[in-house]
């Protein structure tokens, strides 16, 4: 099980990988613009050999006790991608700190993809 140590004075706080991958997951399709995480098959294998890959969403563990985020999407092609990028920077920063104490380093987010958006 891969853990992240955040030392907050005194005590030790283990907090799960994949719960902080969850977060920003979760975060990151709250923001109108973006259709998925995107998952490419080299993520995909990736994942399957990195425990640090989850979800579309990689996190990089650095030793001042920072995390990276790295986020992989999909947007609809009507969109302003600056202002999505934007948009899920700051949704996933306020959530993780929201939840729970840790430094982020960066959040990256990269836009792999663009969807047509469904009309009804």
């Amino acid at each position: 099980m891969s853990q992240i140590k955040n030392i907050n004075g005194e005590s030790n706080t283990y907090i799960n990988k994949n719960m902080i991958v969850s977060i920003v997951s979760l975060a990151t399709k709250e923001i109108t613009g973006v259709v998925d995480v995107y998952q490419p098959k080299r993520l995909f294998f990736n994942r399957m050999f990195d425990k640090n890959t989850g979800k579309g969403v990689r996190i990089k563990y650095k030793k001042d006790n920072t995390i990276v985020i790295d986020i992989y999407v999909t947007v609809t092609t009507d969109c302003e991608v600056n202002d999505v990028v934007y948009k899920i920077q700051q949704n996933v920063k306020n959530s993780i700190n929201s939840l729970v104490q840790l430094k982020i380093k960066s959040i990256n987010v990269y836009v792999k993809d663009a969807e047509k958006k469904a009309s009804l």
